[in-house]
């Protein structure tokens, strides 16, 4: 078995990795950086999977997070292809495949893998969306006049529909809650996303669970728990994500949503081991719990940090969380942590709006913004004062 000595090795090499390795470079660290990943591909662009890559306004080679020279010039080796399989920490040893790394710390950065259902997997025509290979695969099959079926009113499916929709494809969107969004952002703001969705061309059937698929030699159709039946051609399945955690999961206690448990600074409970990105279950002061947070900026700066932390530098505040959404011609952006269980109330109407989300104490703690980015800064610098006064 070959054995490669390193410094940093960063199990994962998608933003959160790859950032983490740029965040030290930056920083002055001139030890020994891999970066290991089990796609073939460079470090991507990920949201960009479900929009342009879909709809054919980019290629999959812009997605590129750096050119391959950038890279070489830092001195960061990347190791693509290769999946982590077990790490021992106290030998400091990670072991792929029939290549063994010997580290001094380890940076977990293995993100998420899509979530699969029983009984909606094995057929050929039915799709999950993570990863590049996923998205190619997915875009040779949104033929124009044919018909995709969606399961599941997240953010990716409804993405993927809003993608599919332009390319000519007939989309029916199905989930089994009575509005989108309706754990995440509440009812009332699910309803207004709905009526925008439908509004847009889509066949969206809420309240309706889905049974199982039906196929000779690859899908044909949706069975739905009515009993109908939903012809299609192809079936993406959208229902969420699942941390990739095993690899710490017989070492470490992982956090109660799978996550692998850091401090505000991304180091774990084992010294030398650290984790960032959508696989770190991290902390928050407003909610006084440890949460994931599956979102592009949140895997930029907790990479950031973690970096931060490893070369020892002074803590910097954490930026209010952020995230958004681009489907059907429209921007839906959020900031803090949004709670569908807070009272929430709405100003302006479907094409445009923004939800505020307080406290009891009638304290902003999150909004989602719709056509109105306008009302970001003063949105933002409410949410900081209130994360000031935390702080105390």
């Amino acid at each position: 078995m070959t054995v490669e000595r390193t410094d940093i090795l960063i199990a994962g090499a998608g933003l959160a990795g790859a950032r983490c390795a740029e965040a030290l470079r930056a920083g002055g660290f001139d030890g020994g950086i891999v970066v290991a990943g089990d796609e073939p591909h460079l470090p991507y662009e990920r949201p960009a999977l479900s929009k342009e890559l879909l709809a054919g306004s980019r290629a999959a080679a812009d997605l590129a997070l750096r050119d391959p020279e950038f890279w070489a010039a830092r001195d960061i080796e990347l190791r693509l292809g290769v999946r982590i399989d077990a790490v021992d920490l106290r030998g400091r040893h990670a072991a792929a495949g029939q290549h063994e790394f010997q580290w001094s710390t380890l940076v977990v950065a293995t993100g998420v893998r899509a979530r699969r259902l029983p009984g909606l997997d094995g057929l050929p025509g039915i799709h999950h969306l993570r990863t590049l290979d996923d998205a190619a695969a997915l875009r040779e099959a949104l033929v124009p006049g044919s018909r995709l079926a969606i399961v599941g009113a997240g953010f990716v499916g409804l993405e993927v529909a809003s993608s599919a929709l332009w390319l000519g494809v007939d989309v029916t969107v199905v989930d089994p809650a009575p509005v989108p969004f309706e754990r995440t952002l509440g009812p009332a703001v699910g309803a207004l996303l709905a009526e925008r969705v439908r509004a847009a061309g889509v066949d969206l059937r809420l309240d309706t669970p889905v049974h199982g698929v039906a196929g000779r030699g690859r899908v044909e159709a949706l069975e739905l728990g009515d009993g109908a039946r939903l012809e299609c051609d192809a079936v993406l399945v959208g229902v969420g994500a699942l941390p990739n955690a095993e690899l710490l999961a017989g070492v470490l206690d992982l956090a109660p949503d799978g996550g692998i448990p850091v401090d505000d600074r991304g180091r774990t409970a084992a010294a030398g081991v650290h984790a960032c990105g959508d696989v770190a279950s991290i902390g928050q002061l407003e909610l006084g719990a440890a949460v994931r947070l599956e979102h592009w900026s949140s895997a930029a700066t907790t990479a950031a940090t973690t970096a931060g932390a490893i070369l020892g530098l002074p803590p910097r505040p954490a930026p209010i969380p952020f995230f958004w959404s681009d489907q059907f011609g429209w921007r839906i952006q959020a900031l803090g942590h949004v709670d569908a269980r807070l009272p929430v109330s709405i100003e302006g109407e479907a094409d445009a709006f923004v939800a505020r989300y307080r406290d009891a104490s009638g304290a902003l703690r999150a909004a989602v913004v719709a056509g109105r980015a306008g009302a970001l800064p003063e949105l933002r610098r409410e949410l900081s004062e209130r994360r000031l006064a935390l702080a105390g």
